[in-house]
C-alpha cells in the first residue's frame, strides 16, 4: 500500500522523454487494461481509447495541440474520448431505442473519462514511465473529430502522451490539505490561504528552474506575478468565452447535450 500512495504522492507530469525508446506491447495493454478498469456510472464505460501510430494524424493533432514539441519524442499516445455513441449503438442493436444523451450522460462521460485518465497514468508511472495529459485538443473538437474520425455523440478530452522520461521533475506545489479539504460544507477560500499559496508555488517554480530562492527573490517576484494576474493572462476571458461558444455548439449538434441522432 505504502508503495502505491508513493506513487501517487510523487507523480507528476513529464515533458522530456527519451526520443526512440518504445514501449513494449505488454506494457502498452496493461496500462490500457488499467483505464478500462476504472471505476464507471453505472458500468456503461462510456469512454473510448485511440492509440495513435500514423505520423500522419499525429502531425495533424500536433498541429491542433499547439506544437508542444515534447509531444513527438513520447513513445505512446492515446486519445481518450467521452463516447456516448457505443451505448446508444448497442441498445439499438439489442432492440431498443431511446434518448441517452443531455447534461447528466454526458458529464457521466467526463468523469468516467478521468478516472480512465488517472489510473492509466498511475500505471504508467508503476511501471517506470512517465506522462503528461494533452487537454487542448478539447479546444478543437470539429477538427479531432475530422481527424480521427469520430461518430456523433463522441469528444476527444485529452491526449495521453506516455514514454521514458529524461529524468522526473520536481512537483509542482499544491494548495494545501486545510484548503482543499472541508468539512460539513464548503469552507471559501481566503486572502491569506492564496498568498500561502502562491508563496510556496513561486518558491517551488524557482527551484525547479535553478534559480535563486531567497525571500528577497521571491518576494519581487511575488509583486509582478500574483495568482490572479498570472491565471488571468494564461486563461484570457475572450478565449474561454469562444472556446464555451464552439464547445457547446459541437457538442450539441453532436447529441451530447441534446436529442439524440442516427448512430448507423
Amino acid at each position: 500500500m505504502r508503495s502505491l500512495l508513493n506513487i501517487i504522492f510523487n507523480r507528476t507530469s513529464v515533458r522530456e522523454f527519451v526520443r526512440g525508446r518504445e514501449i513494449s506491447e505488454q506494457v502498452v495493454r496493461d496500462i490500457l487494461r488499467a483505464g478500462i478498469n476504472a471505476p464507471s456510472a453505472g458500468n456503461i464505460q462510456p469512454r473510448t481509447f485511440i492509440i495513435v501510430q500514423k505520423q500522419a494524424v499525429k502531425e495533424r493533432l500536433y498541429e491542433l495541440c499547439e506544437e508542444q514539441a515534447f509531444m513527438k519524442d513520447a513513445s505512446l499516445w492515446v486519445v481518450v474520448c467521452v463516447d456516448l455513441h457505443r451505448h446508444l449503438k448497442a441498445a439499438r442493436l439489442t432492440g431498443v431505442d431511446y434518448d441517452y444523451t443531455g447534461i447528466l450522460p454526458y458529464t457521466f462521460g467526463v468523469l468516467d473519462a478521468a478516472l480512465s485518465l488517472e489510473n492509466m497514468v498511475i500505471a504508467a508511472e508503476a511501471m517506470g514511465l512517465g506522462s503528461v495529459i494533452i487537454g487542448s485538443i478539447i479546444e478543437h473538437p470539429e477538427k479531432a473529430k475530422e481527424i480521427l474520425k469520430l461518430p456523433s455523440h463522441c469528444l476527444a478530452v485529452a491526449i495521453l502522451c506516455i514514454g521514458y522520461p529524461k529524468e522526473h521533475p520536481k512537483k509542482r506545489e499544491k494548495w494545501s490539505y486545510g484548503v482543499i479539504v472541508c468539512k460539513d460544507g464548503y469552507q471559501a477560500v481566503r486572502k491569506e490561504d492564496v498568498t500561502e499559496y502562491w508563496r510556496r508555488f513561486i518558491t517551488s517554480e524557482l527551484k525547479r528552474a535553478g534559480k535563486e530562492t531567497t525571500r528577497d527573490a521571491v518576494e519581487q517576484l511575488l509583486k509582478t506575478r500574483n495568482y490572479g494576474s498570472v491565471y488571468s493572462t494564461q486563461y484570457k476571458e475572450k478565449f474561454i468565452r469562444e472556446t464555451n461558444r464552439k464547445l457547446t455548439e459541437f457538442l450539441a449538434s453532436q447529441g451530447l447535450i441534446g436529442k439524440t441522432t442516427s448512430c448507423a
